[in-house]
């Protein structure tokens, strides 16, 4: 067999398999969430999914790339060309990653901004596909507001990064919290502490952007929201 009749088959096959996943999923958007691997977000996003009932047709969640933000955005940029290039796409993509002391942050923002102007100016979408889920300094800040309210800022010191000095804080109410820790997500939903913190992260998220001083802030109330309400965006 010759290479283009190799490149047709392989085509042929992609293409059978873009039909089977549309053919196997609800009548809700499909999303894709792109995380730093090996640590905690991978394990809560699957929590979830699971405890919302979404669908797995719906829903992809991927921690296979780097730790950098630009490598988070990049990758989810590749999985999202992917599946275009097979006929099928995602409603919504949603990078998150940490501010912490990576120095790629502030480009990875750019080029998520960037991506959804080239996505409406070539016609492929009418509103934004891609979001930046940060979290400044680091993601177990988003923890630490299930506990309690702070806007205390972090910085580096010699000893200790920032994501660090939140991690402290939070072993103060999670003893046990470890970066590849489980369950996260369930106890928030037994406890009843989840909707305290999307309201404190929402609140402080506005408030930073409104002063423009981030430290500390997250975003991640809204990648909740949307999951919350995944199967009503029909």
């Amino acid at each position: 067999m010759g290479s283009e009749d190799l490149f047709h088959e392989r085509k042929a096959r992609s293409n059978q398999e873009s039909k089977r996943r549309k053919a196997s999923r609800k009548p809700y958007d499909r999303v894709l969430i792109v995380c730093e691997g090996e640590k905690t977000e991978p394990f809560y996003f699957e929590e979830i999914k699971v405890l919302l009932e979404i669908d797995s047709a719906n829903i992809e969640i991927d921690g296979t790339c780097g730790s950098s933000p630009i490598s988070v955005v990049k990758h989810a940029l590749s999985l999202f060309e992917r599946d275009c290039a097979s006929g099928d796409t995602y409603n919504k993509v949603y990078c998150v990653f940490d501010r912490d002391s990576h120095e790629t942050y502030e480009q990875a923002l750019e080029v998520v901004n960037q991506t959804n102007i080239r996505l409406i100016k070539a016609k492929k979408s009418t509103e934004v596909i891609f979001t930046a889920i940060r979290s400044i300094p680091s993601f177990e800040y988003w923890l630490l507001l299930h506990f309690i309210t702070t806007t205390k800022p972090y910085e580096r010191t010699e000893r200790k990064s920032a994501g660090d000095q939140v991690i402290d804080d939070l072993k103060r109410y999670m003893p046990n919290y470890k970066k590849t820790k489980k369950g996260i997500f369930i106890k928030s939903k037994e406890d009843g502490t989840l909707e305290y913190a999307m309201a404190q992260s929402k609140r402080i998220f506005e408030s930073a952007e409104r002063s423009g001083n981030l430290n500390p802030s997250t975003n991640m109330h809204e990648l909740i929201k949307y999951l919350k309400e995944l199967k009503n965006n029909k």
